[in-house]
C-alpha cells in the first residue's frame, strides 16, 4: 500500500480546511451582507443605465443620423428613436423593468427595511436582463455578433452585482448550461459553439476565479476594517471612561477638584469678556470628624452622598456648577448672578441640608447634620485672579465656622 489509513484520513481533513470563499465572522454576518446589498444596488442601478445607453447609441447608429441632423430636424430624430424602442418589445419591457426596479427599491430602502425582498429584486433584475441577453444571441444567431452578445453578458450579469457566493456560482452555472445549450441546439450557432468552446470554457473559469478573488479580498478588507473600528470604539469608550473617571469623584458623583478648576478657568474668561460676576461658594460640613468617629466612616460616607444630591437638586441652571472639592469641603460656581441671589442660594442651601435631618449625636449647634458656607464674588478684570476669589470664599468659610456654623458668611 502507498498510504496508511491515517495518511488518507489526514489528507481528508485537509482538504476539508480548504475553503474557496473565505469565511466571514459570525458577528459581521449581517453588516457584510447589508454592504453586499448597497454595492448590488448600486451596481445593478450602474448596469441598466449601461444597457439603456448601449440600446440608445445602437438605435440611434441605426438611423439616419447625418441627413436627418442636415435638415435642422433633431426632434423628429427623437421621435424615430423613441418609434424604435416603442416597437421593440424587447427594449421596451428593459427599460420598463429597469424603472420600475429602482422605484421599488427606492420605496422599499427608505421605509420598510425588507433587506430579502431587496436581495430578491436585485437577483430577479439581473435573472431578467440575463434572459433578455440569451434570447438576444438566438434571434442574432451570427458568428460576428454573438460574442459580443455572450462578453458583455458574462461580465456585466456576474461580476458587477455583489451577490452572495452560493449565488454568483449558481447564477454562474446557469449562465454556463444556458449559453451552452443555445450554441448546441441553433444550427447558426452550433460552429460557433464547436469552435469557440475553449475559449467560452476558459472565459467562464476566469470569470469565477476572478469573482471568488475579488469576494475573498473583500471579506478580508471588510473584516480588517470592521476589527480596526471596534477597537477603536473600544480605545474611545475607554478613554471616555478614562476622563470621567479623572473628573468625577468616586463616592459622590459630583465633579471633582480637578473639573472645578478646569471649569472655574473657563468661567473667569468668559465673564471677563463679558464684565459680569462670578460667585463662589465654599461649603464644609460642621464637626465631621466628630461624626465618622461617633458613627463610624460608612455612615459618614452615607451623609456626605446625601449632602452631594442635595446640592446638586438645589442646582437649577445649567451654568451653575458643584463639585466636591476634598474630604468634606464641596464648591459651588455661580456665574452671572448678582450677589443678593447668590446669598439667597447659598441660605437656601443651608437650610435644606439641616431639613434633611441626618441626626449627628456629636455636633455642637443643632441636633441635625449642618453646613457652613463662605462666599465670595468678584467681576473678573486685571487686577484679581481665580487664586484670590477661592481664597476670598476660604477666609468667609473660615469665619462661618467660627462664628456659630450651620450658616452663610459672604467674603
Amino acid at each position: 500500500m502507498f498510504c496508511s489509513r491515517d495518511g488518507l484520513l489526514s489528507m481528508l481533513n485537509i482538504i476539508k480546511r480548504i475553503r474557496v470563499f473565505k469565511r466571514i465572522p459570525v458577528e459581521l454576518k449581517e453588516s457584510f451582507s447589508l454592504f453586499q446589498l448597497k454595492n448590488s444596488i448600486y451596481r445593478i442601478r450602474l448596469l441598466g443605465i449601461l444597457i439603456i445607453c448601449s440600446r440608445l447609441l445602437f438605435i440611434a447608429a441605426s438611423l439616419e443620423i447625418k441627413g436627418t441632423l442636415e435638415h435642422n430636424d433633431f426632434t423628429h430624430f427623437l421621435t424615430q428613436v423613441l418609434a424604435c424602442i416603442i416597437l421593440n418589445h424587447t427594449d421596451l419591457i428593459l427599460f420598463a423593468s429597469f424603472i420600475l426596479y429602482n422605484l421599488v427599491v427606492y420605496c422599499y430602502s427608505h421605509k420598510n427595511k425588507n433587506y430579502k425582498l431587496l436581495w430578491a429584486l436585485c437577483y430577479l433584475f439581473v435573472f431578467f436582463y440575463s434572459v433578455i441577453a440569451l434570447l438576444g444571441m438566438v434571434i442574432i444567431g451570427t458568428s460576428t455578433n454573438t460574442p459580443a452578445m455572450v462578453v458583455p453578458l458574462l461580465f456585466c450579469a456576474v461580476l458587477l452585482p455583489d451577490f452572495k457566493p452560493k449565488i454568483f456560482i449558481s447564477f454562474l452555472v446557469f449562465l454556463y448550461i444556458a449559453v451552452a445549450f443555445i450554441m448546441i441546439h441553433y444550427k447558426e450557432l452550433n460552429s460557433v459553439f464547436s469552435e469557440n468552446w475553449i475559449f467560452t470554457s476558459n472565459m467562464f473559469i476566469i470569470i469565477a476565479i476572478t469573482k471568488i478573488a475579488l469576494y475573498n479580498e473583500k471579506v478580508r478588507t471588510f473584516t480588517h476594517i470592521s476589527t480596526i473600528n471596534e477597537l477603536n470604539k473600544q480605545l474611545l469608550s475607554a478613554n471616555e471612561n478614562l476622563k470621567a473617571l479623572s473628573t468625577t469623584d468616586e463616592l459622590t458623583k459630583l465633579d471633582n477638584r480637578r473639573s472645578f478648576l478646569e471649569h472655574i478657568d473657563l468661567i473667569w474668561k468668559q465673564n471677563h469678556r463679558l464684565n459680569l460676576p462670578v460667585t463662589v461658594l465654599m461649603i464644609d460640613v460642621d464637626y465631621f470628624k466628630k461624626y465618622n468617629d461617633s458613627l463610624g466612616h460608612l455612615e459618614g460616607d452615607k451623609a456626605l452622598i446625601a449632602i452631594a444630591q442635595c446640592m446638586k437638586n438645589h442646582i437649577k441652571r445649567e451654568t451653575d456648577f458643584v463639585a466636591r472639592f476634598g474630604g468634606e469641603e464641596f464648591i459651588c460656581l455661580l456665574p452671572f448672578i448678582e450677589n443678593d441671589e447668590a446669598l439667597e442660594f447659598a441660605k437656601t442651601l443651608v437650610q435644606d441640608v439641616e431639613n434633611m435631618k441626618i441626626p449627628h449625636p456629636m455636633s455642637e449647634h443643632s441636633k441635625y447634620v449642618t453646613i457652613s458656607v463662605g462666599m465670595a464674588t468678584a467681576v473678573p478684570d486685571e487686577h484679581n485672579s481665580q487664586t484670590q476669589l477661592l481664597d476670598e470664599a476660604d477666609k468667609a468659610l473660615y469665619m462661618a465656622k467660627h462664628s456659630g456654623r450651620n450658616r452663610v458668611v459672604a467674603g
